[in-house]
C-alpha cells in the first residue's frame, strides 16, 4: 500500500496551469521515477519507494507519509534527552526533514545536535545523501552562522559516535530542559507552535483591509517551527545582506513598473507573504511569511517580479515591505476601482472588454 500522499490544496504546482515546480520530481532519486504529471497535477507512481525525499523539500509540505508526521517527530525529539537525528522507527528516513525543521531542531536543541548518516548509504535511495541531505545540513548551517547562532550540526556515523555520561554539572541544566518538554510541559510547547500563526498574523504587518482570499492563507507547519525557534535567539549584530540564492527557503522581492496589477501573485500566493487592499492599490510584502515557492513568479506574465539581495535584519525585525503602489479610478460605467495604466480610458478593462464585444455584436466598429 502506498505510504505517501499528496494534499492538493497545498500543492503549489496544482494552484495554476502556470506554475514550474518540479522539486518532487528532481529530488526523486530513482531511475524510473516515482512522481510523474498529469496535465500540472502531481501523481504518485508505482515505481515510488517512499524515500521521503518529496516530502523535505516540498516548500508548501503538500506530501507527507500516510503513517508519519514531522511536526511529531520534532517535538518528540525534543522531548527526549537525544541529541543525534537518525533513521530508526520513529523517523523513517533523513529527507523527510527540511531545512527549517533542522534549524529549528538545532536551536531548540539543548545540546549540539548531530545527525547520523549511517544508513543512508545503501540501495535507492543512496544518492539523496548527496543531493539533499547533506546539502540541506550544510544550507541549516550557514543559517545558523549567518544569523549569529554559535551552533553547527555535526554529521555522524553511528559507528563512529562515542557516547559519554552527563557530568553532574550538566545533569541540573538538561532537567530544566526536560522539564519545559515533559510529557505535561510538551503540550504547552505544541499548544504555543499550533498558536503561532495567530501571534505573527498579530505582528500588526498587515492591513486591515487586506482581501479576504488572504484569510485562507495558511503557513507550512515547519514555518510556524521555525517562527517560534527564532523567537529563542538574540538578534546578533551586523547582520548583512545576503544573495538570492543563499537560502533555498526564504526571498526578498521587488516589483518593476511593468507590472499591471492582474492579482494573480498576491491571490495565489500561500501563505499571503504577498498581499493588497480590497481595492488593489498596492502590493506588500513579508520576507519571513515567503516559502520561495516561487509560485508569483511562475504565473507573473510580464515578469515584473525579481529576486533581490536577502536582508538578514528581515529575520529579527519582521516589516511588510510596499513593492509597487498603483494609482487607481472609479470606472465610470460599473463605479468600480481599478488601476490606471498607460493604455487605460475611463472605463475598467472588464468593462472595456464587454464594450468591445457589443461593438462587435451589432458590427460597429
Amino acid at each position: 500500500m502506498q505510504k505517501l500522499k499528496i494534499d492538493y490544496g497545498s500543492c503549489v504546482r496544482a494552484s495554476s496551469k502556470y506554475s514550474e515546480c518540479t522539486k518532487c520530481y528532481d529530488i526523486c532519486p530513482i531511475e524510473n521515477k516515482g512522481i510523474a504529471y498529469d496535465e500540472n497535477i502531481v501523481k504518485i507512481t508505482d515505481s515510488c519507494i517512499d524515500c521521503g525525499g518529496c516530502i523535505g523539500v516540498c516548500p508548501s509540505e503538500a506530501i507527507s507519509l500516510s503513517d508519519f508526521n514531522t511536526t511529531e517527530f520534532v517535538f518528540k525529539f525534543l522531548e527526549s534527552d537525544e541529541n543525534t537525528i537518525r533513521e530508526d522507527q520513529d523517523l523513517p528516513t533523513l529527507a523527510v526533514l527540511s531545512v527549517e525543521h533542522l534549524i529549528s531542531l538545532a536551536i531548540l536543541s539543548k545540546n549540539d545536535l548531530k545527525v547520523d548518516i549511517s544508513t543512508c548509504g545503501e540501495g535507492e535511495r543512496a544518492n539523496l545523501l548527496e543531493s539533499y541531505i547533506l546539502p540541506t545540513i550544510n544550507e541549516a548551517n550557514l543559517f545558523l552562522k549567518s544569523i549569529g547562532v554559535d551552533k553547527e550540526i555535526g554529521v555522524v556515523r553511528l559507528e563512529e559516535e562515542q557516547t559519554s555520561e552527563l557530568t553532574d554539572e550538566e545533569e541540573p541544566n538538561r532537567r530544566d530542559f526536560l522539564k519545559r518538554l515533559s510529557p505535561k510541559g510538551i503540550i504547552k510547547s505544541k499548544v504555543e507552535f499550533d498558536k503561532e500563526i495567530e501571534k505573527v498574523e498579530r505582528r500588526e504587518l498587515l492591513d486591515s483591509s487586506v482581501t479576504s482570499s488572504m484569510r485562507e492563507k495558511s503557513y507550512p507547519d515547519k514555518r510556524k517551527l521555525l517562527f517560534m525557534a527564532l523567537k529563542r535567539v538574540e538578534k546578533a549584530q551586523d547582520l548583512k545582506k545576503v544573495s538570492a540564492d543563499t537560502f533555498s527557503f526564504i526571498s526578498q522581492k521587488s516589483i518593476d513598473s511593468s507590472c499591471d496589477n492582474c492579482s494573480f501573485c498576491y491571490r495565489l500566493c500561500p501563505t499571503g507573504a504577498l498581499s493588497s487592499d480590497q481595492r488593489g492599490s498596492k502590493i506588500d510584502f513579508d520576507p519571513l511569511s515567503c516559502i520561495k515557492c516561487h509560485l508569483c513568479h511562475d504565473v507573473c506574465q510580464s515578469n515584473s517580479i525579481e529576486l533581490i539581495e536577502f536582508d538578514l535584519e528581515n529575520i529579527f525585525e519582521a516589516k511588510m515591505q510596499r513593492l509597487i503602489e498603483f494609482k487607481q479610478r472609479r470606472c465610470a460605467e460599473c463605479g468600480n476601482f481599478y488601476t490606471l495604466l498607460p493604455t487605460s480610458n475611463d472605463i475598467c478593462p472588464r468593462c472595456n472588454i464587454e464594450e468591445e464585444e457589443a461593438k462587435s455584436l451589432w458590427g460597429i466598429q
